[in-house]
């Protein structure tokens, strides 16, 4: 018996010394920032904070936060009024997550700023890129993603809007001086008036990763892709060897930053820009997130 009891106790300490050294081995993988074009990759929030703040997105109060954190800027999506101004708004129609219902386009600015999100508080309410860039301290160390995928298609005229859009972005970017720090994510047609408008922001071609739409962006001069997981089609390197950048959207845990840095993408939009963040010993812990 008191053999049997040797041996079982023999084999509990193998158990817990081999589950012990399993759980330190677990991921030993170092995570980098360091991308194939020698810069670190730009950490964007995807609508400021991300889908699970307690904020809603494309707002002042999801956005101004993720500077703080430690993070180089935000995507956002832009929709335009029918007195050419910008909108932080999702979108083309208000829906049912704010007061206001409509197109954002068949409305004023004077109609929209009024409008409030249904929110965990008071008071939150549609905000126009401009009051946006004019509120952020430090705006000329931001980086933003303009996403120009959600463009209104029931106008009369698609051609005459989309080129009052990019102007409307133009003139904003010119106003702050952001050409160079605000990318322009979209469909071909929406990026080759951009080039026809002269605008100098970076333009990053709405699509997957194959070796026809990489040849299509390299010979149109597009800067890069904006893709997703399921677009990549483990093309990233293939991109880069043509010159093109690679942004991801939108990796919303811990497990899908860590493949992104894996598949060596430049830029990142991610709904857990604080688990991103730490992985790369960029994380502001000394900012008190609101």
């Amino acid at each position: 018996m008191h053999f049997k009891s040797y041996i079982l106790r023999f084999i509990w300490f193998i158990a817990c010394f081999m589950l012990i050294m399993l759980m330190q081995c677990k991921d030993k993988t170092v995570y980098t920032d360091d991308t194939y074009f020698g810069s670190k990759v730009i950490v964007l929030g995807h609508r400021g904070m991300g889908e699970l703040y307690r904020m809603p997105g494309n707002t002042y109060e999801a956005i101004y936060p993720i500077r703080g954190i430690g993070a180089d800027g935000a995507e956002v999506d832009i929709q335009m009024t029918h007195d050419s101004v910008l909108v932080l708004f999702h979108d083309h129609v208000m829906g049912d997550r704010t007061t206001c219902g409509g197109r954002v386009y068949e409305q004023d600015w004077a109609d929209i700023q009024q409008c409030k999100y249904y929110a965990l508080e008071n008071n939150i309410y549609v905000n126009s890129v401009d009051d946006l860039f004019s509120k952020l301290p430090d705006l000329n160390n931001w980086y933003f993603s303009f996403d120009c995928g959600n463009v209104d298609n029931d106008v009369a005229d698609t051609n005459a809007y989309r080129l009052e859009y990019l102007r409307a972005i133009k003139r904003l970017c010119e106003k702050y001086n952001m050409s160079d720090r605000v990318f322009l994510e979209g469909g071909k047609d929406v990026l080759l008036k951009a080039q026809q408008l002269g605008m100098t922001n970076k333009l990053f071609y709405y699509e997957g990763l194959t070796s026809s739409t990489i040849d299509y962006a390299a010979s149109s001069h597009f800067f890069g892709f904006t893709t997703s997981f399921p677009w990549l089609f483990d093309n990233v390197e293939l991109a880069h060897q043509r010159g093109l950048y690679v942004m991801l959207w939108s990796p919303n845990n811990d497990a899908q930053n860590k493949e992104a840095l894996k598949q060596k993408v430049d830029i990142i939009q991610t709904d857990d820009p604080i688990d991103l963040l730490r992985l790369l010993n960029r994380y502001n812990y000394d900012y008190v997130i609101p």
